[in-house]
């Protein structure tokens, strides 16, 4: 299927129509939808935060774009920490303390090299982490010490959903959906030692009792992943009557699988290279099995948002894809398109007419061909005439310019 969309046809993409985003200071663009990455030892690395500080971690995960070499200073609206609530006097005060805290926080991350012997290294997450009152901003820019754990990642990393990450409200929710992707690809029942856990979230001092861990960590952050790719069920493990581990289950209910790819040839691919999510895939793979999605209405938002990317007119172009695959917001544009487009007619094929010409030969001629064909038995036909009415049909003998003719008329098909 070949689509063009003349853009200027089109209304210009306004700012209801995609995803917003905000440049930091060194021009980057961050797309609120988007994947973002870590390496698995930094997400096995001991550490705490606030909700706030989570939340700034994954808006400077945001702002990494694939290929970077150096860390950039970046500037954060508050509001973009703060996705479901007004930001106000209270808001202000708990970034002041988010800052604060964030720049001081150390990570101690734990490897083992290739004889098996582990190594403990400890440094500050944050270069720097500034917030000046009235800016609306916070300035933050990452330690070179993570760098191996950000940038040019190639083996052993996890990737999630910025968005919905912003949209957690523990800071354990975080910390157990990174852990749990991180090992999701091998298997749907991970084990987990309880002490290490709760080392790794940084709580050796709290929750003794199995109940409270219980209570603030896991049946929170249970319900808050539910409508994740990583919900999940748990179970304790006991060794005798003491608690050892934990047992999840992964849900998987928004999980793609290579046989769960049937939108037509090619988009799912586009869509991949666009940087549409994995859970926005599912849904408009949904959309187009139940046929709320035509493959022409794909194709079309597709193309369309492609030539308006090249003139700069989108910020966000998996998120505006998205938004006009589920919302049918191009449908307008999209019919006036199809009205446009020339329709293919098969030519009319023209009805049957026999026309007959006249035929004229020479008797003469014919008469010395009957002969030789007579003569080396190549004829069936006892007499001339006999074969003037086989291959003749109807015929009239005349006299033209003082020659005996035969006369027939010859069909020919138009």
């Amino acid at each position: 299927m070949d689509i063009r969309v003349s853009y200027t046809m089109m209304r210009e993409p306004n700012e209801n129509s995609v995803e917003l985003t905000d440049a930091n200071e060194a021009g980057q663009q961050l797309k609120l939808e988007r994947l973002v990455a870590q390496h698995n030892d930094l997400i096995r690395a001991r550490y705490d935060m606030s909700l706030v500080e989570a939340r700034l971690f994954v808006a400077l995960l945001g702002r990494i774009n694939r290929g970077d070499k150096e860390f950039v200073l970046c500037r954060i609206p508050v509001g973009e920490l703060y996705p479901d609530e007004k930001v106000g006097g209270k808001t202000y005060t708990q970034v002041k303390k988010a800052v604060m805290r964030l720049v001081s926080r150390v990570i101690t991350i734990e490897t083992t090299d290739e004889r098996g012997m582990r190594e403990f290294v400890s440094n500050p997450l944050m270069a720097t982490c500034r917030y000046k009152e009235g800016s609306g901003y916070v300035v933050a820019q990452f330690n070179n010490f993570v760098k191996p754990y950000l940038l040019e990642l190639k083996g052993d990393f996890t990737v999630a959903e910025q968005l919905m990450l912003l949209g957690f409200r523990s800071f354990y929710s975080h910390r157990l959906y990174w852990l749990l992707k991180s090992s999701a690809f091998y298997q749907d029942n991970i084990r987990m030692d309880l002490l290490m856990l709760k080392q790794t979230l940084n709580l050796n001092e709290r929750y003794a009792n199995f109940a409270d861990f219980k209570r603030f960590v896991l049946e929170i952050a249970q319900q808050e992943i539910a409508n994740t790719d990583m919900a999940f069920e748990y179970s304790p493990l006991k060794e005798g009557r003491a608690i050892t581990g934990v047992l999840f289950h992964l849900l998987r209910p928004a999980v793609l699988t290579s046989e769960d790819t049937e939108l037509p040839d090619g988009v799912q691919q586009q869509l991949t290279e666009i940087g549409v999510t994995l859970k926005s895939l599912l849904d408009i793979k949904s959309r187009y099995k139940q046929g709320s999605l035509t493959e022409e209405y794909i194709r079309f938002v597709l193309e369309y948002y492609k030539q308006a990317n090249a003139k700069g007119k989108v910020r966000s172009l998996g998120g505006a894809i998205y938004k006009a695959l589920t919302t049918e917001q191009l449908m307008q544009e999209f019919q006036h398109w199809k009205a446009e487009v020339p329709v293919y007619k098969a030519p009319k094929s023209k009805p049957f007419v026999e026309t007959r010409r006249e035929k004229v030969l020479s008797m003469d001629e014919l008469r010395r061909g009957y002969a030789i064909m007579n003569t080396n038995s190549l004829t069936n036909q006892i007499s001339f005439d006999e074969s003037l009415a086989l291959y003749y049909g109807d015929y009239r003998i005349e006299i033209r310019n003082g020659q005996e003719v035969l006369i027939y008329l010859d069909a020919e098909n138009s």
